[in-house]
């Protein structure tokens, strides 16, 4: 498997999960786990995706995820798992 960790943060606004959520089917790629927040009008997000079936490369990935960001009015980032761990690790 193939995970990646996905996180957004923006102004929370109609459509946001679908355009991301589109962009992964349409892409093959599984979500397979996603939490939301919400605090006034702010949106947190996070996400594992499995890219095990993405045809694209990583950095088409975030080069494709900043574009829908750019679009819908939210910053996406996208990181490998084993990255992410170990960034995070205490």
């Amino acid at each position: 498997m193939n995970r990646t960790i996905i996180t957004l943060v923006g102004k929370d606004n109609i459509g946001i999960i679908a355009a991301v959520c589109n962009y992964f089917a349409e892409n093959d790629i599984n979500i397979l786990d996603i939490s939301q927040t919400t605090v006034q009008e702010f949106i947190n997000m996070m996400m594992i995706i499995d890219m095990t079936h993405y045809k694209k490369n990583f950095k088409e990935l975030t080069e494709d995820l900043d574009a829908v960001g750019e679009r819908i009015g939210v910053k996406i980032k996208a990181q490998q798992e084993e990255i992410f761990y170990m960034m995070h690790r205490i």
